[in-house]
């Protein structure tokens, strides 16, 4: 560490030094180990568990924690001192408070319907079908092409941006039904849909067309991802739906609502590994991220109120034998 930080300190400002040295000496006595036995785990440790940073930073302050922190690994991963890459040992720190992440709004299905309902264009409420179906995220879901799709098997193909792979994704009844009527749309406004065409295409822009003349706005542009799916289509969607999102909310605000209504209905089910459920819903490394897109905070506090000054072992005997400790205190005072 000490070595990287004189290093840094020929290019850098001593205040800027200082604040790499104060979070990097945080973290090694939290871990309290060497570089190289650092695992993905205590980084997340680090920053969401007890007293971790997320406490009490905001996401832009865990941003810079993160980049000071990712600065560090890329020099000791460049000289061989940890065998995994800063990306790896990073992939869990999304640079959210917990706070912030915890109390996220998560729609019910009757509100994702609901903004469905508000969309002016077949094709963003297929967007949102699809997102609210699967909860992959919409640097995915743009990305996709029609070959990614697969009625016969009931299957959607996505690639996962960071690793590259490709994802097998179950096609639901209901997801099925609207992309084939956006399909047929999507059809009639272009053409036959050829098999590298985007699946969720944006406008021709007005420009001059070749030859002279004006390219018309309003047709699909089946060769090019859309650039701005939030400005553009899932914020002016929910506010015509009356649907309040606040600052940082977004198509994210979909997937961890699959997230939740995933969980519960496995839980309902008598699922006994819904967390693990979700977790591989969505190609999450670590559980405690799917932890945190679940929002598991309200669950925690139920579980308090359960238990907190209760009989537990003995709540099956004569329940004028005990005494409830909530109550006995209350009168002592």
């Amino acid at each position: 560490m000490e070595q990287f930080l004189r290093q840094r300190s020929a290019h850098h400002a001593a205040g800027s030094i200082r604040a790499y040295g104060s979070i990097l000496r945080r973290l090694a006595t939290s871990a309290n180990k060497r570089v190289g036995s650092l695992r993905p785990a205590d980084f997340e440790d680090f920053f969401y568990g007890p007293g971790g940073l997320a406490e009490k930073a905001g996401r832009g302050t865990l941003a810079g924690y993160r980049n000071r922190i990712k600065q560090f690994l890329s020099y000791c991963h460049r000289r061989e001192w940890h065998r995994l890459g800063p990306e790896a040992l990073l992939d869990g720190i999304d640079n959210r408070s917990g706070s912030q992440n915890r109390n996220r709004y998560r729609m019910t299905r009757a509100e994702i319907r609901r903004l469905i309902a508000a969309a002016e264009d077949p094709r963003d409420a297929a967007l949102v079908w699809f997102v609210g179906c699967t909860g992959v995220r919409i640097s995915e879901a743009i990305a996709m092409h029609v070959r990614d799709l697969s009625f016969a098997k009931g299957e959607l193909y996505v690639t996962l941006p960071k690793t590259y792979e490709e994802v097998t994704y179950p096609l639901s009844s209901d997801l099925e039904g609207a992309l084939r009527s956006w399909l047929t749309h999507y059809t009639e406004q272009v053409g036959t849909l050829k098999r590298s065409y985007r699946l969720f295409p944006p406008y021709h822009r007005v420009k001059f067309a070749p030859g002279g003349g004006l390219t018309k706005a309003g047709q699909y542009n089946p060769a090019r991802p859309i650039s701005d799916p939030g400005g553009d289509i899932l914020h002016p969607m929910a506010e015509r739906a009356g649907i309040e999102l606040e600052s940082g909310d977004g198509w994210h605000t979909l997937r961890r609502s699959f997230a939740r209504i995933l969980y519960d209905d496995a839980v309902h089910l008598g699922h006994d590994a819904a967390l693990r459920i979700v977790q591989a819903a969505l190609n999450h490394k670590s559980v405690k991220t799917t932890e945190r897109y679940l929002g598991l905070t309200a669950e925690r506090k139920q579980f308090v109120q359960m238990i907190k000054g209760k009989p537990f072992l003995t709540v099956d005997l004569d329940p004028g034998k005990i005494a409830d400790l909530n109550e006995r205190r209350a009168g002592r005072g």
